[in-house]
């Protein structure tokens, strides 16, 4: 460079002298790209370029030819466009051979492990409306024999230490590198970022079709319903697919994102404008495809309440991860992911708040009830078990929900009474209501006292879980103690009023004694052996009030059992006294089996 320079600014020299450098300039820098290129096309492995700092300066030398003017400067500007587009080619081959995959171990099997059911066959996700709720969507604890609410819900069940996804091997960054300075250099900052981008878009994409969560974006519309949106055939998302996607936000944002970031910062931080685009161009669609399927799964209208805890899960998840999201971008691009997100957020809120809402409403129309057969053992209903395992998993999120949910959602309780205990309050008070309409079924007065005494006492017991316990008070737990007890109560006084009198000796007297007393020794035989009979069939679920009763009735019974037949059995014939001390206790304690 310092003789051509001499050569041009020395009006002694001749034209062809001068010229001469340049010429052997230009001639030295094709024939090191030609060379490069040649070698290129015979690599048989590695990354496919060799000699590399002799075709940086070959290309520095082209540049310098060509801004210069002069004869070859047109030929220069040829020789280093081919340049470019080899070392294009080549930026292209080294970042897709150059990405790896490096996931833990199983990362599909991790993924769904995390969110399996406890009991897969017991999931709500093929209930569409309370009317189709059962029994069967509950399973018992084989450690306390209590009903469980499944469906694999979890806030924290999967690890984010060992993922690392599409990573980009270092000595393929460094070369890399030292490309996109060249292209840099030459001013083809538009043709990299569109190279890298593409490219990386593409693999990231990988990440959503790995997570199940991918959609065509083509034929995506946020704001059209799933049906116009031509989503229909993913309309029946179960609660798996929602928690895949939170699993999906939280390793995309929480690791291969930033992992893109900084590769982005290591390729061209050499000019933070190309930087912030190359990772625009890699990332913006790979993040509104991730927003399409969450926006997807919060535009289904399906009234599936037991969506509302991953739908809120969705929302403190995202709310947590936006900011980070943000952190990433700049400018223009941050400012669209930005309105994207918070039209997603949006999204989740409406549907979230929807479905709350509609179930609350449902409770007070009863409608989705209407056609649920009351059980004849006079056990819990699917319909309270439901509604319980739905507000227990709320619960969690009372943060969330005292946000979102509109102050005048409840209408129960104070004016200082936050919005997601309102909504609780109402919901529990209009849950009872139904119960008591639905007790109405049973024409048998003890047999509907069992059965409104088993249902509070299945509230009392799911309420008594620490955040439901803690929101409600101790207040709101005595009185629905006390419920149960009023319940069981009119159940011991329908039942067992009667039999007991028969065991009364008021009025008997000496004359006819022999009579009445064999007329109350078989009424109550009577009536002993059909309470026997037919309350075995009678299902109270929990334990301990199964247990309560049976004392109860035993401490009542059995002594005045003993004393009636201690002071008149002897006056009559021993085929009157039909029951023993034990016949009575083993019969009591075969009461409410199911």
């Amino acid at each position: 460079m310092a003789v051509q320079s001499a050569a041009i600014g020395n009006p002694g020299i001749s034209d062809d002298s001068a010229a001469e450098p340049g010429r052997r300039m230009l001639g030295a820098a094709e024939e090191a790209v030609n060379r490069w290129v040649s070698r290129e096309a015979a690599a048989d492995g590695g990354y496919g370029v060799s000699d590399f700092p002799a075709l940086a300066a070959a290309v520095k030398d082209l540049i310098s030819l060509g801004s210069h003017g002069g004869a070859y400067s047109q030929r220069a500007k040829l020789a280093l466009e081919s340049a470019m587009g080899h070392l294009e080619d080549d930026f292209c081959q080294v970042l897709i051979s150059g990405t790896y995959f490096h996931p833990p171990d199983n990362l599909q099997a991790s993924l769904y492990d995390s969110i399996a059911l406890p009991v897969r066959s017991s999931s709500f996700s093929s209930i569409t409306n309370l009317e189709a709720a059962s029994l069967s969507s509950f399973t018992t604890s084989s450690s306390d024999d209590r009903w469980t609410y499944c469906t694999g819900h979890s806030r924290d069940s999967f690890s984010l230490e060992k993922v690392h996804l599409y990573l980009i091997d270092p000595e393929a960054s460094t070369l890399l590198k030292e490309i996109a300075e060249l292209m840099m250099l030459a001013g083809h900052e538009s043709n990299l970022s569109h190279a890298y981008g593409e490219i990386r878009n593409s693999t990231l994409m990988q990440c959503l079709c790995l997570f199940g969560v991918q959609i065509d974006l083509n034929s995506y519309n946020p704001r059209a319903s799933p049906s116009e949106s031509g989503f229909n055939m993913l309309l029946d998302l179960d609660g798996q697919k929602m928690e895949i996607w939170i699993q999906a936000l939280r390793v995309i944002i929480g690791t291969v994102l930033p992992e893109e970031r900084q590769a982005c910062t290591q390729i061209f931080g050499s000019d933070s404008k190309v930087e912030e685009d190359c990772f625009a161009r890699a990332t913006t669609r790979f993040i509104q495809q991730l927003f399409a399927f969450g926006s997807l799964i919060a535009n289904v209208k399906d009234e599936q309440y037991e969506k509302v805890p991953l739908l809120v899960q969705m929302l403190e998840e995202f709310l947590k991860l936006k900011p980070s999201i943000e952190a990433l971008r700049y400018g223009d691009a941050k400012d669209a992911i930005s309105q994207e997100a918070d039209m997603l957020l949006e999204k989740l809120r409406e549907e979230a708040v929807r479905l709350l809402l509609k179930f609350s409403e449902a409770q007070i129309n009863h409608e989705s009830y209407d056609n649920e057969t009351i059980v004849l053992n006079g056990s819990v209903l699917s319909f309270p078990q439901y509604t319980m395992g739905v507000i227990k998993l709320l619960a969690g999120y009372s943060d969330t929900l005292n946000i979102i949910l509109p102050v005048e959602v409840g209408g129960v309780g104070t004016v200082t009474t936050s919005p997601w205990k309102s909504y609780v309050l109402t919901l529990l008070t209009r849950l009872q209501l139904n119960i008591e309409e639905k007790s109405k079924s049973y024409k048998d007065e003890c047999l509907r006292n069992v059965f409104l005494m088993n249902n509070a006492m299945y509230v009392l017991e799911k309420a008594r879980s620490p955040d439901l316990k803690i929101l409600l008070g101790d207040n709101w737990v005595t009185k629905q103690l006390v419920q149960v007890e009023q319940h069981a109560t009119a159940y011991l006084r329908a039942s067992w009023t009667e039999p007991l009198f028969q065991l009364k000796d008021k009025g008997i007297n000496y004359t006819e004694r022999s009579l009445i007393l064999t007329k109350k020794f078989k009424n109550f035989n009577s009536i002993f052996g059909e309470i026997s009979r037919v309350q075995t069939t009678w299902k109270v679920p929990n334990p301990q009030l199964r247990q309560h009763l049976r004392l109860v009735i035993l401490q009542q019974v059995i002594p005045a059992y003993r004393a009636f037949v201690g002071r008149f059995g002897m006056l009559l014939n021993s085929k009157f006294i039909k029951y023993t001390l034990e016949d009575i206790e083993n019969n009591v304690l075969d009461l409410f089996e199911g």
